[in-house]
């Protein structure tokens, strides 16, 4: 068809609608010539109709009209929506965890005027039952089966190659026949050459088809993890102009304004650009370019006025546009330098609970991104300082979300790091769920196990099991395994003054629960806790906070009578002594050192 140019349509028959073309070559126009256009109900009935007129071409009489040729085509609109409404069909469907596992032209039903409908969907248990599927399934049904469901395997993966295969029954329909369809559909299976070869047919044929072409070689991959997701073709622009045609409902489509507009838009100073997003808060592409834009002069002297508002709308385009990963990326990033720009000019930053609202919807959204969740993270713990933003996290019951990270990126200490910190900050406030907290100090000391030799993370998961357990988290059984890790974190990083005192407070506070951590502590298999106390002293001895920690630590310890003997034989008291004579000005040190050397001489 591509070839005809309609010149007039004149009146529509019963049967169809004449239409005056004129055929063009290479030479020009050959002559004019009139098509008759005539619409099928389905597929189906279209290759029949086609099959039954191919006798005409036969007829040459000079009292009849002779036939030049017949073809099939789609509509080109009915296939912009067909596709349109079959992926935000599977979008909506695999969104919520379900496949459809038996997409196939059956299956579609037509409800109107280029209106279709997913129908027939199948189970895993009936899909996977190789009685039924061998008894049940026709063989021309299995035609636009994926390769790995023959191994019984569906995923979302295996509609998308479904679809994919109607598709290019679709756009074929004029160069193959039914059983060479079915023939193809099987081939490609094993082998997308032949699929190049159709295609590159199809190319000579008719242009029409040619924006498809790319799509179906993603949808026709023979390797599952080579397919796009529904999610993922939602980005594919020619998709995107479907899903707007056919009217999409499952899928938000992102407004846009031509690139040079934007640009021009945001060549203004700080008041206009802000603006400017402001105004077109829906687009997408606005966003993301304000926000790179606000990135190349946050350091600027003239930015600091506005780092609160550059905050509020960072985070409302990053909620608002979601789904969108390098927005969320750059969006983080700049955030990041905000905040520390805020930090080192001493710029207040009271954030309200939009911002750590956006911020828990980017790591539920996002929650497989491990480069994002490492931003995230880092910004949570950041802003958790503040009691106020601390209360907004737990409010928005943020530590189940933590948890669940730290136990899929264990290995990342970047991540451990900051989501200890922001579970130190949570565990320290007020009315946060007891229930939660204790299921968080297995995956605390996870963390610490993991990460012993790197010190900045041993201590911000020191710090974190300190609040669990002054918060009395920690149950019985987990007393003695949780001694042993702290005194670990000791050994293997005495030179950290404020992982020191962490580590001790987190003892002092297990001590003084019950006498099963104290007997780990001096008769631990890796040496005697008392010994690890003055080795730790001897290098803080000059650092008034790390000796106070020690000598709460060590006044815990004297509760227990089989603790007070060990602590004798190894002459804890002349170096108590020692820490009075060095600290007589400090209250704190000199009455915990009296306390201590008093129950050690009854």
């Amino acid at each position: 068809m591509e070839k005809y140019e309609v010149l007039e349509q004149l009146r529509p028959g019963a049967l169809g609608t004449a239409l005056v073309a004129e055929l063009r070559t290479e030479k020009g126009v050959e002559k004019k010539y009139m098509i008759k256009q005539v619409e099928c109900i389905e597929e189906k009935q279209a290759n029949e109709a086609l099959k039954e007129a191919m006798d005409l071409l036969k007829l040459h009489h000079s009292n009849i009209c002779a036939y030049k040729e017949l073809f099939v085509i789609w509509n080109n609109e009915v296939i912009l929506k067909f596709l349109g409404q079959m992926v935000d069909a599977l979008f909506y469907i695999h969104k919520q965890n379900i496949f459809h596992r038996n997409v196939k032209p059956s299956n579609i039903l037509v409800t109107g005027e280029a209106s279709f409908m997913l129908s027939d969907f199948s189970t895993e248990t009936l899909m996977t039952d190789e009685m039924k599927w061998k008894i049940r399934v026709e063989e021309n049904s299995k035609s636009w089966m994926a390769p790995e469901t023959f191994g019984f395997s569906f995923t979302e993966k295996s509609d998308i190659w479904s679809l994919g295969c109607i598709l290019l029954d679709m756009i074929t329909c004029f160069v193959l026949n039914a059983e060479e369809i079915i023939s193809l559909l099987r081939d490609i299976r094993q082998d997308t050459s032949r699929l190049e070869g159709v295609l590159t047919l199809m190319r000579n044929e008719d242009n029409s088809s040619l924006p498809l072409f790319p799509i179906l070689f993603m949808m026709l991959q023979i390797q599952p993890s080579m397919r796009p997701t529904a999610k993922d073709l939602t980005d594919v622009p020619f998709i995107r102009e479907c899903l707007t045609v056919a009217g999409a409902s499952a899928v938000k489509l992102r407004k846009s304004l031509p690139p040079k507009i934007v640009d021009v838009l945001l060549e203004g100073g700080i008041e206009s650009v802000l603006e400017f997003m402001q105004a077109f808060w829906d687009v997408e592409e606005v966003q993301a370019k304000a926000i790179q834009h606000f990135a190349s002069y946050i350091r600027d002297k003239s930015a600091l006025p506005y780092l609160l508002t550059f905050t509020e709308v960072v985070t409302s385009a990053m909620k608002t546009h979601v789904d969108s990963l390098k927005l969320q990326v750059d969006g983080c990033s700049l955030l990041l330098e905000i905040l520390s720009q805020a930090l080192e000019q001493d710029v207040v930053m009271a954030l309200n609970e939009n911002v750590t609202s956006s911020l828990l919807d980017t790591v539920r959204k996002h929650s497989e991104n491990e480069e994002l969740l490492s931003l995230v993270c880092t910004l949570l713990m950041m802003i958790s300082v503040s009691e106020v933003a601390a209360e907004n996290l737990r409010k928005a019951g943020i530590i189940p979300d933590l948890l669940s990270i730290l136990r899929n990126f264990l290995h990342n200490e970047k991540i451990c790091f900051s989501c200890c910190g922001v579970l130190w900050s949570l565990a320290a406030s007020e009315n946060v769920d007891q229930a939660l907290l204790k299921s968080a100090v297995p995956v605390t000391s996870a963390v610490l196990q993991e990460h012993l030799q790197n010190g900045a993370v041993t201590e911000s998961a020191c710090s974190a099991l300190w609040a669990l357990s002054l918060q009395g988290c920690v149950t019985e059984n987990e007393y003695e395994p949780t001694t042993a890790l702290l005194l670990d974190a000791l050994r293997m990083n005495p030179e950290r003054p404020v992982l020191v005192k962490n580590a001790c407070l987190a003892l002092a506070s297990l001590l003084r629960l019950s006498e099963i951590p104290a007997l780990r502590f001096i008769m631990d298999s890796k040496g005697s806790g008392i010994n690890l106390i003055k080795n730790v002293y001897y290098l803080h001895f000059d650092d008034p906070e790390v000796v106070e920690n020690l000598c709460m630590l060590i006044n815990e310890m004297v509760q227990y009578d089989d603790v007070v003997l060990d602590m004798l034989s190894q002459k804890m008291e002349e170096l108590l002594s020692e820490i009075k004579s060095r600290f007589p000005s400090s209250m704190e040190i000199m009455t915990l050192v009296d306390a201590t050397l008093l129950k050690l001489q009854k």
